[in-house]
């Protein structure tokens, strides 16, 4: 049988690359071709199109970019006419994956298309559900109250849970406490675009904090496509770049505290109860359009579901050097203030999953393989 996947940003690659792990589990012949970074990659899958191709965030930064979008579409609906396969899936990216399988409707005789990771129309464009109900024949969803969005339209629409709350890549010791330790980790996103602008704005942060809590080790956790840019930004050989999948999740995991861009980051930071601040900018055109179209007041999703500012946010104009690295300061030393972020990443895992299920292997086993 033949599937492709394609998922074109780097959290993407992760949920494809287990679930295709759970699909060869189930049937060995399966062949799995499409687009996908590093960890798909290593998986055996030799991407179509590199996915830093795919670099833009906001819409200002898409619209620049919109004809080397559409080439990259044709490039790909082409290489999916030549395998003729008989699942499509595509892996979060809404914008590009509506508008891929728009052009393919006509192979859905012979081919299910399916889409991993709503679209957030609970939070903007909330027309996108009716858009996916009409071009896809399944959608399967991270969180338990995105399914009606579809449904209500016609599409079947099942909540799988997310991956990231079941793949342990740290194994801890039972009946024990785990001890963080005295390191302080930046993650300034994972798109080339994304990375340089919040390196512009984070750069004087990461070296004061270098300069005036001497106690903590300074980590920044990125991507190999990625290291010239931060480089650029950072000289200081102390302040070491990680871009070994498994040791970022271990330093994820060992962190006294975490300094990260908006995005699904944040949720594998709840996983290893790791506290954190948020920040996130971006160009005034797309600021524009957030804060007049979008109908949630926050941008991390465990803010979003409980409705309060569980992680601090520092977004658009409140994003400033000196607030930055006071907030850093003040969530390193205050116990309170780390309990109760602690207290409610323990209780939004448990939400996470169906009766503990493995996402990949419940998608698998709904897709009648």
């Amino acid at each position: 049988m033949k599937i492709v996947i394609l998922a074109t940003e780097a959290s993407g690659d992760f949920l494809a690359s287990e679930l295709i792990k759970s699909l060869k589990k189930k049937n060995r012949n399966i062949r799995v071709s499409g687009v996908g970074g590093e960890l798909m990659q290593a998986g055996g899958i030799k991407s179509w199109v590199s996915i830093s191709e795919f670099n833009a965030i906001g819409i200002f930064e898409v619209i620049i970019r919109i004809f080397k979008f559409i080439k990259l579409i044709n490039v790909i609906e082409k290489k999916i006419r030549k395998i003729n396969p008989k699942i499509i899936i595509t892996v979060d990216s809404p914008s590009f994956s509506y508008r891929l399988v728009k052009k393919l409707q006509d192979l859905r005789r012979n081919t299910k298309i399916i889409h991993y990771v709503a679209p957030t129309v609970w939070a903007w464009k909330s027309y996108r559900s009716k858009i996916f109900a009409k071009l896809y024949d399944q959608i399967f969803t991270l969180f338990k109250f995105e399914p009606p969005y579809f449904i209500k339209y016609g599409l079947d629409a099942q909540f799988v849970g997310h991956q990231i709350f079941f793949k342990k890549n740290i194994k801890f010791k039972k009946n024990s406490k785990f001890k963080k330790k005295k390191i302080i980790t930046f993650l300034p996103g994972s798109r080339n675009i994304e990375i340089k602008n919040n390196m512009k704005k984070i750069t004087s942060v990461i070296l004061e904090c270098e300069e005036k809590m001497k106690e903590f080790d300074i980590y920044i956790l990125t991507f190999h496509h990625s290291v010239s840019t931060i480089r650029s930004f950072v000289k200081s050989k102390k302040i070491k770049l990680i871009t070994d999948y498994n040791k970022k999740q271990s330093l994820m995991n060992e962190s006294h505290l975490a300094v990260a861009a908006s995005g699904s980051v944040t949720l594998e930071l709840i996983k290893y109860k790791t506290p954190m601040v948020v920040f996130y900018d971006t160009h005034w055109l797309t600021k524009m359009v957030i804060k007049n179209f979008v109908k949630v007041k926050f941008a991390s999703i465990i803010n979003i579901f409980y409705n309060k500012e569980i992680i601090p946010e520092l977004l658009f104009e409140k994003l400033k050097s000196d607030r930055l690295f006071n907030t850093i300061e003040m969530l390193t030393i205050d116990s309170k203030k780390r309990k109760n972020q602690l207290e409610y990443f323990s209780d939004f895992s448990k939400k996470m999953l169906v009766k503990g299920l493995n996402p990949s292997d419940l998608i698998v086993k709904k897709l009648k393989i």
